[in-house]
């Protein structure tokens, strides 16, 4: 689904992304851990070219996008959740719901299926939720806006560890039962859930991709991983 080829980003003269190669099989969850400042975020603000520069080529399903603007990356089936959740924060859940899916009816029904308390936040402000609920509801969000690729940026920072494995519950449902293509961010702190849920495991350092194997492989393989997460 995602490929990415010899990305370098750039935000001005500062090179963060160096020849960065990715491949998202369709229907797979893979999890990118590095430590901070590894250019985790900027490898996701690449591919929708948001606030840096860059060269390399990226194609979604076969469509080479790396030069498209924003919206036409969105329109084309990927859904971008940052780090703080990405929801408007003076207006209300149903509204942030509204504004996804373009209509004053959105489908709440469909989305309790992977949240029940969603509903009980629909009255609340966006910024009055617990940095938690803030991630999930953005997650769900995306059921919404017809997505075929998340980008997910760090969803269970901040979390308890009870958050955490709710988080981590709903996207293993999400991929199995909608099929999403998930592309995840993590700090190296993260391992043991995403070896729980991912498919697939890379790890990026100073910019580059120093590892990238199967799950399955990953876990015969923590010693090299923790030693190049430096943990």
């Amino acid at each position: 689904m995602l490929k990415v080829e010899g990305l370098n980003a750039y935000y001005g003269r500062l090179q963060v992304l160096f020849n960065v190669n990715l491949e998202v099989e369709r229907g797979e969850i893979v999890a990118v851990l590095g430590p901070n400042g590894a250019g985790k975020t900027t490898l996701l603000k690449a591919l929708i070219n948001v606030e840096v520069v860059k060269t390399g080529k990226v194609e979604l399903e076969g469509v080479n996008i790396t030069d498209l603007p924003t919206y036409r990356i969105a329109r084309l089936g990927i859904h971008y959740v940052p780090d703080y959740g990405g929801l408007l924060p003076r207006m209300t859940v149903l509204d942030n719901l509204r504004l996804a899916s373009g209509t004053r009816n959105p489908d709440i029904e469909g989305l309790e299926e992977f949240y029940p308390e969603l509903r009980n936040l629909l009255k609340r402000r966006a910024d009055a939720l617990s940095g938690g609920e803030r991630k999930i509801v953005s997650i769900v969000k995306s059921l919404l806006t017809n997505s075929k690729l998340l980008l997910l940026d760090e969803p269970t920072e901040g979390m308890s560890p009870l958050m955490v494995d709710r988080s981590a519950k709903l996207l293993k449902m999400l991929n199995e039962r909608k099929g999403l293509t998930i592309l995840w961010i993590e700090p190296g702190a993260k391992l043991k859930k995403v070896l729980e849920v991912a498919n697939k495991v890379a790890v990026m350092t100073s910019g580059r991709i120093m590892y990238f194997e199967k799950v399955e492989k990953a876990k015969t393989e923590i010693d090299k991983i923790r030693e190049r997460l430096f943990i």
